[in-house]
């Protein structure tokens, strides 16, 4: 997301363009890369049931029963699914990440996927750090970005079945496990 600061400096004003901290880029939202999305589809057999983030109701880059877009807030809803793929705006992980963690842990997503900034020194991954997880070994292109991120991605899995997990995600990158 690009913020527009506008500044009073010799009488005269001063926009600026500040790029986000955590993508470098214009904008904040971008689209899962296609091999991602077709091993989150096949891990969840064949359907996912809620995207909280997706970026379009009518052409979704997830294909999902449930979709919520930036305009449905998936903050302010419950995601009660058996199936969770969640690539949010990385501007706001310290909102998302222990939201997403939070519907696990409370029963309302039986099965969660995220697709994150891997940054184990904030306060948001400690929410998800108790689970596995996947450091991808490349830097990810997302969307129709010209280049790859300047960040490394995880994979995090909020679940039981650790093996399918790692059996489906391990191509991507070595798996953590925190037990």
């Amino acid at each position: 997301m690009t913020e527009i600061v506008t500044t009073k400096e010799d009488k005269r004003d001063i926009t600026m363009k500040v790029l986000t901290a955590s993508t470098g880029n214009r904008k904040d939202t971008w689209n899962t890369p296609n091999d991602i999305v077709e091993d989150i589809i096949s891990f969840f057999g064949g359907t996912i049931d809620l995207d909280p983030c997706s970026n379009d109701r009518d052409n979704p880059n997830v294909p999902a029963n449930t979709l919520y877009t930036e305009d449905d807030d998936g903050l302010s809803h419950p995601w009660i699914a058996d199936s969770v793929f969640m690539n949010h705006p990385y501007s706001n992980s310290k909102q998302w990440i222990p939201y997403a963690a939070e519907q696990y842990e409370c029963g309302n997503a039986k099965e969660l996927i995220l697709l994150i900034k891997l940054d184990i020194s904030t306060k948001w991954w400690r929410s998800v750090a108790n689970y596995p997880w996947c450091a991808v070994n490349k830097r990810l292109r997302f969307g129709d970005a010209k280049s790859a991120a300047p960040f490394q991605s995880a994979i995090i899995y909020l679940g039981t079945d650790v093996a399918r997990f790692k059996q489906t995600f391990s191509k991507h990158g070595t798996i953590y496990s925190p037990f």
